[in-house]
């Protein structure tokens, strides 16, 4: 049942385009607001924020689980699957950037990307266009993890509830405390980042991205971000490598590898949607 939840959620979202239409989180805000009177903090206060709609979504899944033998459970799983996907369009997004970059405006592509973000003025700011690209190309990466595989992962680990309590720290990272935040987000991402960096090998050039992977899997605090980014473009292969002496510059170089993430990525959901329908038909 969980595979075709998965299926069904995969189905929706094509037809739809993004998951928009049931992303409403004004209840999880109310809710936060709530819980801050409570006067919690720290690892107490995320958890009581998170696990509280996580447990009751879990009881009333498991509720309706016998009716018509899960044909109630299915539909309500796969909305669920489809909340706990990450918000906006990621492929608009990297659309706008090919655009700033592909003109050699990576001044605009950085100011378009703090706003998309969410940076600060406090993250320091990139001194060249191989910086910005490097610095952008990094989010968007993070993005696609977060975005779709860590809720996959954790949906297919710990059922519909853990794909929902991924989404809701997600949804923590502006509104509490960031350190408590940022810490439980690099523990729940760990596992996944570098699952998809395994598959970004697989998916791409193997052979010169093996030794890329093997030293990312070695660095056991390497940011997710960095890491994908790292293993990403030794994926690619050398031909994604915009060289100094390049006459036609570096901004078309920069839009087409960020093009080629674009399809790395595709191939990775494609490769992780195989796996799971193997691993339905293995047990």
């Amino acid at each position: 049942m969980t595979f075709l939840a998965i299926i069904l959620a995969v189905l929706l979202l094509q037809a739809w385009g993004t998951a928009e239409r049931v992303h409403s989180d004004d209840w999880f805000r109310r809710w936060q607001s709530r819980v801050s009177g409570w006067g919690l903090s720290g690892t107490s206060g995320l958890a009581v924020l998170v696990l509280l709609p996580a447990v009751a979504a879990s009881l009333l899944l498991d509720m309706v689980e016998p009716v018509l033998f899960g044909l109630v459970w299915l539909p309500l799983a796969a909305l669920l699957l489809l909340y706990s996907f990450g918000r906006g369009d990621l492929q608009a997004s990297m659309g706008r950037y090919r655009g700033h970059a592909y003109s050699g405006d990576f001044e605009g592509a950085y100011l378009g990307a703090r706003e998309e973000f969410g940076w600060d003025d406090s993250d320091e700011a990139p001194d060249t266009e191989q910086e910005v690209h490097a610095m952008i190309q990094r989010a968007f990466l993070y993005e696609g993890l977060q975005r779709w595989f860590c809720v996959l992962f954790y949906f297919v680990l710990l059922g519909p509830a853990g794909a929902l309590v991924y989404r809701l720290i997600q949804l923590c990272r502006d509104s509490f405390e960031p350190g408590t935040v940022e810490r439980w987000l690099f523990l729940l991402d760990w596992v996944p980042a570098r699952l998809l960096a395994a598959t970004f090998a697989v998916t791409g050039d193997f052979i010169g991205s093996k030794d890329t992977l093997l030293r990312g899997l070695r660095d056991h605090g390497e940011p997710a971000g960095a890491l994908l980014y790292r293993v990403g473009a030794a994926a690619l292969g050398p031909e994604s490598t915009w060289t100094a002496g390049d006459d036609s510059g570096y901004g078309p170089a920069a839009a087409a590898q960020n093009r080629e993430f674009d399809a790395l990525l595709s191939r990775s959901a494609v490769c992780w949607i195989v796996i799971f329908s193997l691993l339905v038909l293995l047990f």
